[in-house]
């Protein structure tokens, strides 16, 4: 069994300006880092014994002010990037024709394929733990799908999490 508190990165200054982030880093806001801080404060009397986040700029820099002084092991993974906007990365949302995705992003389908693999590694690795994940809105999404038994037919049935959200869930090994 594993404790896993899942969550999201601070706001960003692309989450402002409405552009497809993907894997680009990504920049916290003032807002980002005083949710961030907010995020600290209320894990800090939760006992931890790993974190794993994304190897994303601005999912390490949120995981950087929530383990503040905290001497936790940490690693970084690319399954816990948000999905591939493929060429749409870096445009503004407003900009692209949603009914008709290009075929270089990354589908649901893959998405919610890496979010098991995600999973299955963190079984692997750090059953018995209490484990701290940041990640990104559509991957920790899909991530929540895969703990609950939602299909991926069902996937977009998952609540959307808020900047520096966080879920708490028991993952069975």
């Amino acid at each position: 069994m594993i404790d896993l508190y899942l969550a999201r990165h601070g706001q960003t200054e692309e989450n402002i300006a409405r552009i497809f982030q993907g894997h680009l880093p990504g920049t916290l806001t003032a807002e980002g880092i005083a949710q961030a801080e907010a995020l600290r404060d209320s894990l800090c009397d939760t006992p931890l014994d790993a974190v794993v986040s994304s190897d994303l700029k601005r999912c390490m820099d949120t995981a950087r002010i929530v383990i503040a002084d905290r001497n936790l092991p940490w690693t970084t993974t690319p399954l816990l990037r948000e999905i591939d906007w493929g060429s749409w990365t870096g445009l503004y949302i407003k900009e692209v024709d949603l009914q008709h995705v290009p075929a270089d992003v990354e589908t649901e389908e893959m998405l919610y394929h890496r979010a098991g693999r995600f999973l299955d590694d963190l079984k692997l690795h750090y059953n018995g733990k209490r484990v701290l994940a940041v990640g990104h809105g559509l991957i920790n999404r899909a991530i929540q799908a895969h703990i609950e038994e939602v299909s991926l037919e069902h996937l977009r049935s998952v609540p959307r999490m808020n900047n520096a959200e966080l879920r708490h869930f028991i993952v069975k090994s």
